[in-house]
């Protein structure tokens, strides 16, 4: 069968990994993780509850998920197979948190 005319041209959008996303009222967080199960964000805005916002895998290796923010600075960190906390490799700040680990920052203006 020959396709043709605009739906035969349309590719879906590929999304890559990029720094937290700043939407309507919201912001979307993004992760490669290859091999990864399950991830999960954990921050201030969920009290660090380990699986209280989990991704959705999007393509093979690269996990999303869209959370509702209001102005403010939130540390966070990615969560892959509920065991390994991982640094935030694109955010807009990076702090110490006080145990030996550095969380990222996404600022919601």
């Amino acid at each position: 069968m020959l396709l043709s005319g605009f739906w035969a041209c349309t590719k879906p959008p590929v999304m890559k990994p990029s720094a937290p996303k700043p939407l309507a009222g919201a912001v979307r967080f993004t992760l490669l993780a290859p091999g990864a199960t399950q991830v999960f964000l954990v921050g201030s805005f969920n009290g660090w509850a380990k699986e209280a916002t989990p991704m959705t895998i999007l393509n093979g290796a690269l996990w999303s998920v869209t959370v509702p923010l209001k102005v403010g600075e939130y540390p966070f960190m990615y969560v892959i197979d509920g065991k390994q906390w991982i640094t935030p490799p694109q955010a807009e700040d990076f702090v110490t948190d006080g145990f030996g680990q550095t969380n990222g920052v996404v600022i919601v203006r």
